[in-house]
């Protein structure tokens, strides 16, 4: 006996009946280019990239040119409305800087760990490659992001315009004010949720959690207070305008490569 309740609509275009829903056919053949171009691409990096072997030049070159791309994307590029691209859609680019920094911070770090060994041909790790650019999207990308903003809303760029004092006087407070809020506390943070970051992903216990921030926090701690204030004095002084979006972009990609290498040496460890 059948019954005579009429079909759903779900269940008519449901794989039992056999049958195909219209705008799932039509979302299939859109996307089938995109399925086979990215099936592509991973045929083609399992054929010719995962296994490569590279020398100590060309791991170089493959950082900075990422490096420089990505500075070109965030500083450069700019839309039909005149706009930058990190104006308009800020937390995808910050997110796309981040990451590529520290993907090739990481690079980097690897390069170096097998240079200090002598080996001058090498395989990329890419699945701490993959973990190196999800960091950075965190803790390079979207993390200071807010963090600026936070500190532009206390301590502006600019000096009011009925100073009574000299104006360079009060611009040198500021940037003082800035690189010591920047160390003491977006330093702290980001070398902390830098290691968390690294830990969660590497699955780590919290022993050697614990045991990286023990061995690495103050010794990180240190360097980004012998790093940072020196270049950002030297930012502002002695580099010309037009030059700092990538010098900042390389001292960011060797800071994090010095960051990936902290973090992984304990592991290794």
């Amino acid at each position: 006996q059948t019954s005579s309740m009429p079909m759903s609509p779900i269940s008519q275009f449901s794989p039992i009946n056999g049958q195909t829903d219209g705008l799932g056919s039509v979302f299939k053949k859109l996307i089938q280019p995109v399925d086979k171009g990215l099936r592509g691409a991973s045929d083609y990096f399992n054929a010719h990239v995962r296994h490569r072997t590279w020398n100590q030049f060309e791991i170089v070159f493959f950082a900075v040119t990422i490096t420089v791309l990505d500075v070109l994307l965030v500083s450069f590029w700019r839309l039909s409305s005149g706009h930058l691209l990190v104006e308009r859609y800020p937390h995808f680019t910050n997110s796309v800087q981040g990451a590529a920094l520290v993907f090739a911070g990481d690079i980097v770090s690897q390069s170096f760990l097998q240079w200090r060994k002598g080996v001058q041909q090498m395989t990329l790790d890419w699945s701490r490659l993959t973990k190196a650019a999800l960091v950075g999207v965190v803790n390079v990308g979207l993390w200071p992001y807010y963090w600026y903003k936070i500190v532009d809303a206390y301590l502006p760029n600019q000096a009011p315009l009925d100073l009574t004092v000299a104006v360079w006087m009060y611009e040198w407070a500021l940037l003082a004010a800035k690189i010591i809020l920047d160390g003491s506390i977006n330093g702290v943070i980001s070398i902390v949720s830098s290691f968390t970051l690294w830990s969660i992903m590497d699955k780590d216990s919290y022993v050697l959690w614990k045991r990286k921030l023990t061995l690495r926090f103050f010794q990180t701690f240190m360097m980004d207070w012998k790093t940072w204030p020196v270049y950002n004095v030297l930012c502002f002084t002695v580099i010309p305008l037009r030059l700092r979006p990538l010098t900042s972009g390389l001292a960011s990609m060797m800071w994090n490569a010095y960051i990936s290498h902290q973090s992984q040496s304990v592991a290794a460890n």
